[in-house]
C-alpha cells in the first residue's frame, strides 16, 4: 500500500473557482475563507483521491515491493507521472539508492512500472510523483467544484469541526470514472 509523502503541486481547486461555482463574489466569501481553504477543498479532494483511488493533487508516494512483485505491476496510486527513486531495503532496515532503468506506461486509470533492464532484486522501495492531468479529465474538476459549493452552501451540515462529512453519493460520481483504480484482490 502506497502511503503519501507530502503534497507538492497546488490545490486541485481554488477559492476564486469555488465562489464562481457557488455564484458568489470572492470577497463575500472572505468571511469563510478558512472554512473553504483549510476544511472544505482540503476534504472534497481527500474525498475524490478515497473513492478513485487516484492521486488528485499532485503529491510525492512511497510504495514498497515485496521480491515477488515483478517489472510492469501497476503502482498502488492512479495517475503516477515520474519515478523519483527506486531503493532497495536490506535486511536491517538498510535503504540502498539504485541506479536502474524505469519506464512508467500509463494506462488511463493506472500506471505501471517496468524495468527494461530487469528487476532489481530484493524488497523495492519505489518513490513516485501522482496527480490527475485535470486538464484531461475535466470531470474530475466539475466533480471537485459540485461538492466544493454543496459542502459551503450545506455546511452546518457537513462541515462538523475540522473534517468534512461524506457527501450522498449522486450522478456526480460518474465524473470520476475515467480516472477509478480497478479493485484489486
Amino acid at each position: 500500500m502506497a502511503r503519501r509523502i507530502a503534497y507538492s503541486g497546488a490545490a486541485a481547486i481554488t477559492l476564486a473557482e469555488v465562489a464562481l461555482q457557488c455564484r458568489a463574489e470572492e470577497a463575500d466569501l472572505a468571511p469563510e475563507l478558512a472554512l473553504i481553504e483549510g476544511v472544505i477543498i482540503p476534504g472534497v479532494t481527500a474525498q475524490a483521491e478515497e473513492r478513485t483511488g487516484a492521486a488528485i493533487r499532485v503529491a510525492e508516494y512511497v510504495e514498497d515491493w515485496p521480491a515477488h512483485y515483478g517489472s510492469g505491476r501497476a503502482l498502488d496510486v492512479g495517475q503516477a507521472t515520474e519515478i523519483v527513486s527506486v531503493a532497495r531495503l536490506g535486511s536491517g532496515g538498510g535503504v540502498t539508492t539504485l541506479t536502474v532503468a524505469t519506464e512508467l506506461r500509463q494506462g488511463g486509470r493506472e500506471s505501471f512500472l517496468y524495468f527494461p533492464d530487469g528487476r532489481p532484486p530484493g524488497e523495492l522501495r519505489i518513490t513516485y510523483k501522482a496527480g490527475v492531468d485535470l486538464a484531461a479529465y475535466p470531470g474530475v474538476r466539475m466533480w471537485l467544484l459540485l461538492n466544493a459549493a454543496t459542502a459551503y452552501e450545506f455546511r452546518e451540515r457537513f462541515v462538523v469541526g475540522t473534517i468534512l462529512a461524506e457527501l450522498p453519493s449522486t450522478f456526480t460520481d460518474s465524473m470520476l470514472a475515467e480516472i477509478t483504480v480497478p479493485p484489486r484482490f
